[in-house]
């Protein structure tokens, strides 16, 4: 394991910037830029190494990463960076959840001989979910970490329930850690946004005061409460609330994902209110956001400092309820930059219904999100993180 010894240094950082991707739209790969650019506006020099693998047979996705790693590995050598960033989501290294590209990654870097500071995305799949499938990658994807820290000389989590489960993992070797919340991948929200459009209409958030945008951000990950959102807009329409729901960002409406909020929908009788915004270029996405009326944040263990959808609805300046959860981040619910709400139907329509019938408490709510968003979730957090584990 290559020494950090970088305090001290009188000339600009030099960082390469290493990851994979699965595909085209990436939010690792996406953070991995963003922060990039942070750490060059404060005087770094990054260049990148980057595999887009697609989604392939094992021999394919192998003959892919042969190359990325002995490339990545050799530009190491020819420019002698400081360090290597690494950016690692477990999935990405994987081959149907099996993380057989992990041990090879590491290895290559270990070979270029500089220090690794990986910024640790995803570490494991939690136990006893998905059946023998889910214990599968919870095995392999451990022992695969073991690898992944074994190979790091720092490492970066996105919340401190991650920086808590490392230290108390002793099966795995120990490390600096530090913590910082994601930030959001999208830029600022234009001035006037999508709301300022007369024709935008539903898929771009028009607001109406007949018919308020109710939008979720992240509707296609494994923990989207489904059920819980479309129940509560049930209910909400029952009272008279006639909103509609507007399912923002990728994968947009063609996808498994968007059939199965269509089936439900269906099945509800509120297949006519819900729409699809398409896959958006970001600043058209975060107009999106902004031009809500109100946002809607429903993940199984609640609002989280690891989510990058959080960061960029609460940087959007639209009011966030959050259903919660058992591990909700209480730092922006002590803020009141969010509301909170039981993970229940009920209590998730009255919280919307309370807040669309009350425009200075959305707006208020709004502006305590986007300033917390600012303070606590930035890529200059992330990049002060970063700098601080590279000069210890």
């Amino acid at each position: 394991m290559a020494a950090m010894a970088l305090a001290g240094h009188d000339r600009p950082l030099r960082l390469v910037v290493a990851g994979v991707s699965t595909s085209a739209t990436c939010g690792v790969r996406a953070h991995a830029n963003r922060l990039a650019e942070q750490m060059q506006r404060e005087g770094c020099a990054c260049t990148q190494q980057w595999l887009e693998r697609g989604s392939a047979s094992v021999a394919q996705t192998r003959a892919a990463f042969g190359p990325w790693t002995a490339e990545l590995s050799a530009q190491v050598g020819r420019e002698a960076p400081d360090a290597v960033l690494l950016h690692y989501s477990v999935f990405s290294y994987s081959f149907r959840g099996i993380p057989v590209f992990v041990p090879g990654t590491f290895a290559a870097l270990r070979q270029a001989r500089v220090p690794v500071v990986s910024i640790m995305h995803e570490l494991a799949y939690p136990w006893r979910r998905n059946g023998g499938r889910g214990a599968a990658w919870a095995l392999t994807q451990r022992l695969a970490l073991v690898a992944a820290v074994r190979g790091s000389d720092a490492i970066l989590v996105t919340s401190q329930e991650r920086a808590d489960w490392l230290a108390a993992a002793g099966w795995l070797p120990r490390r600096p850690v530090a913590v910082a919340p994601v930030f959001s991948n999208l830029p600022a929200p234009s001035s006037g946004g999508a709301a300022g459009t007369p024709d935008a209409g539903p898929a771009l958030g028009r607001r109406s005061a007949d018919a308020p945008v109710v939008g979720v951000f992240g509707y296609a990950y494994d923990g989207a409460m489904r059920s819980l959102v479309l129940d509560a807009l049930g209910e909400l329409r029952a009272r008279g609330v006639a909103a509609c729901l507007l399912l923002l960002g990728a994968p947009g409406p063609e996808s498994e994902a968007a059939q199965s909020w269509r089936r439900a929908a269906g099945s509800r009788r509120l297949d006519t209110a819900i729409t699809f915004s398409g896959v958006l270029p970001a600043q058209q996405l975060s107009d999106a956001l902004a031009a809500c009326d109100l946002l809607v944040f429903a993940d199984e263990p609640g609002p989280s400092s690891r989510k990058g959808t959080l960061a960029a609805a609460l940087a959007s300046g639209t009011a966030v309820v959050a259903a919660d959860g058992p591990r909700t981040w209480v730092e922006p619910v002590a803020a009141g930059a969010l509301a909170i709400a039981d993970p229940k139907p009920a209590p998730l329509a009255q919280a919307m219904a309370e807040l669309l019938a009350d425009e200075p408490a959305r707006s208020a709510l709004g502006a305590r999100g986007q300033a917390f968003a600012a303070e606590r979730m930035s890529v200059e957090r992330t990049a002060e993180a970063v700098k601080g584990l590279l000069t210890t």
